[in-house]
């Protein structure tokens, strides 16, 4: 059921804000070819596309048709704008001041280091 509405829902969405839309014109695009097909019997699909999406725009007498065909003209607005209203200013206010604590710490000259302490490291366990 999940993934019936999740396709339900990508359809909407691609139809209303992308160029998907023009697919809904497709009977037009049939019964616009069974009408030239009734005209001339040997008129074939491909001649058909060719003649009406090539690069040159005839005007002829069903022009108005040729224009409610699929991709043949854009239809208003299909752009998808997402925005987000984000304050002009943003702060966070700190309910207490802040005050840092600033710590001396004495660092003593470690140019001289005694052996004996260094020595005392390696001392074997002792027991008690």
């Amino acid at each position: 059921m999940k993934k019936l509405i999740c396709i339900l829902f990508l359809g909407a969405y691609l139809i209303s804000s992308t160029e998907l839309r023009q697919l809904l014109k497709f009977p037009l695009l049939m019964q616009h070819y069974a009408e030239h097909r009734a005209q001339n019997h040997k008129l074939g699909i491909i001649e058909f596309l060719a003649e009406h999406y090539n690069d040159k725009n005839i005007v002829d007498l069903d022009y108005s048709k040729d224009q409610q065909l699929p991709f043949k003209s854009k239809t208003g607005y299909t752009g998808a704008v997402l925005s987000i209203g984000v304050p002009a200013t943003f702060f966070v206010a700190a309910p207490k001041p802040v005050h840092a604590l600033t710590v001396e710490r004495f660092i003593p000259n470690e140019d001289f280091i005694s052996a004996v302490y260094l020595s005392s490291i390696w001392q074997p366990p002792r027991s008690c």
